[in-house]
């Protein structure tokens, strides 16, 4: 059931009519603040935008870096699991 949740990120409240877990949306604000953090403490900007787009930034690139591990990951498994059927389909 979706209901209003109220965040704070960036020093900017934002009410949210999400059917998602407060909690959960809680993290994610948190999530977005602590990385904003990190972009202030390593940047001299205090412009509000810049902070923004650098985190934004910041979040894309985890993200894109996690998911071309778990892809490589996934090939790597995947050509195991190949190599164990071919061997097992030759000895039969």
């Amino acid at each position: 059931m979706s209901e209003l949740v109220e965040l704070t990120i960036l020093n900017h409240k934002f009410i949210l009519n999400s059917d998602k877990d407060r909690k959960y949306l809680e993290r994610l604000a948190s999530y977005v603040n602590a990385k904003a953090d990190e972009v202030v403490k390593g940047t001299k900007s205090v412009d509000s935008f810049n902070v923004a787009v650098l985190t934004a930034l910041n979040i894309a690139d985890d993200f894109m870096s996690d998911k071309m591990e778990v892809n490589n990951e996934s090939k790597r498994v995947l050509d195991k699991v190949n190599n164990i059927y071919n061997y097992i389909s030759k000895s039969s």
